[in-house]
């Protein structure tokens, strides 16, 4: 980032000194219309500037207000003090993206790298339909009722990212709640930014113990993205290129929690120290409208001027990674059929292929290969754009505010309707019916 300043900086003296050398050899009218010029376009510039910094309400808070929907306007840390006061304390929804660039954290039992959150928290999801919900981790950080990891006692377990942990709604309107009250002895073992790798790892360490009779596989449009991510921790590699790998995290909960509450003492610990040092000044300054007007923030961000982490330049390619995701399903599947279970995966669509005027980042022709690739690998796939969205007569209306999101509880509905229609149509009765 350092380096991307001085670059900013170094060619902005150069052309600087190219037009004062350039000014001396012209004429006097010349000058003066290029001075007039300089003049118009900084002015020009900056106005844009000034304009795109002035505080505008949110996309979602203008869409609440169209469709009259109540929109909760506090911040998360708002409503995290509001709850503190009454009684209620909530940690951050912590997952396994969260730590992949540290790869997990030193333990007194060596590196140990926790794909949940704190067991048995509070926390608080993404406003997205106009209000926080506000749930409950089981006793392994999991958005689920605790009591429910009983070894041949689950029907169906669910891996993947935030779809599968609910966001958007309310505890009892996720696909895993819906499940649930049609009987079925379901588990969510989604969080927020998983991808193939923690997923495939999260099938290891949670689902195998208790041996589900179905792992319904959620992939979204940004799995093969986080893929190539997670492929920089040599700790999740491990749960792909070694067999037996696992760091038996089901049975060290009490170690994951102390990781945890350390990790988010640190976090909060400098929070409240940039609130109240003096040493924060270059901190706030960067923060600061002017700062940001005289550097021309918000529209070196649209244009996609901006400096980009290390980290993030370092990724693996698109190519690169098909091989594996590829590799990661197939044992997913081989490891799943060990123990007599029946995986599917369930294909989610993304916004931005129902809104012309949303451009997204996704490829729509990685549907193809993501549904090929598992019916190559005898995978049972449940197409959701295919079964719920395609048929809809206003696709729109089952995201949060007609915005990009999540699902709204309706949209949740009619994926769980094509699930279990599916499931009941390949013959599996539940653990409950078939008593």
């Amino acid at each position: 980032i350092n380096n991307f300043y001085l670059i900013i900086i170094s060619l902005g003296i150069i052309l600087l000194l190219l037009l004062l050398i350039g000014i001396f050899k012209l004429r006097d009218d010349i000058k003066l219309n290029l001075a007039i010029i300089f003049i118009l376009i900084v002015v020009t510039v900056y106005g844009f500037e000034i304009y795109f910094n002035i505080p505008k309400k949110t996309d979602a808070q203008i869409a609440a207000k169209n469709l009259g929907v109540s929109y909760d306007n506090r911040t998360k840390k708002e409503l995290r003090d509001d709850l503190r006061l009454l009684g209620v304390e909530t940690l951050p929804n912590m997952h396994g993206y969260y730590w992949m660039e540290e790869n997990g954290f030193a333990s007194k039992n060596g590196r140990i790298y926790p794909l949940a959150t704190v067991s048995n928290s509070t926390t608080i999801l993404h406003n997205q339909s106009g209000f926080y919900p506000v749930v409950e981790m089981d006793e392994h950080g999991y958005h689920n009722p605790k009591g429910l990891y009983l070894e041949n006692k689950v029907d169906i377990v669910l891996t993947g990212d935030s779809f599968a942990e609910g966001y958007a709604v309310n505890s009892d309107e996720n696909i895993t709640a819906l499940l649930r009250k049609l009987d079925f002895k379901a588990i969510s073992l989604g969080k927020g930014g998983n991808g193939p790798l923690l997923e495939l790892a999260t099938i290891k360490e949670y689902a195998e113990p208790i041996k589900p009779k179905i792992v319904l596989w959620l992939y979204f449009a940004n799995d093969l993205n986080n893929l190539k991510y997670e492929m920089q921790s040599s700790i999740l590699k491990s749960y792909l290129n070694e067999e037996n790998f696992s760091q038996n995290l089901i049975s060290r909960q009490d170690e994951i929690d102390s990781v945890l509450m350390s990790y988010v003492r640190k976090v909060w610990k400098i929070e409240r120290d940039k609130a109240k040092e003096s040493n924060v000044k270059r901190e706030r300054l960067s923060n600061n409208h002017l700062i940001k007007i005289l550097k021309l923030y918000n529209l070196r961000t649209i244009n996609n001027l901006i400096p980009t982490p290390t980290h993030l330049k370092s990724q693996p390619s698109d190519q690169d990674v098909l091989p594996v995701f590829r590799e990661i399903l197939n044992k997913s599947s081989l490891r799943i059929s060990k123990w007599g279970g029946k995986m599917y995966l369930i294909y989610l669509p993304a916004y931005g292929r129902y809104s012309k005027d949303y451009d997204h980042n996704f490829s729509l022709s990685d549907r193809d290969f993501v549904i090929s690739t598992a019916t190559e690998l005898d995978i049972p796939v449940i197409d959701i754009h295919k079964e719920v969205f395609a048929k809809h007569s206003d696709p729109l209306s089952l995201f949060p505010l007609r915005l990009n999101a999540h699902y709204t509880a309706e949209g949740y509905k009619l994926v769980t309707e094509v699930i279990e229609k599916r499931i009941r149509a390949d013959g599996y009765i539940s653990i409950e019916s078939s008593k």
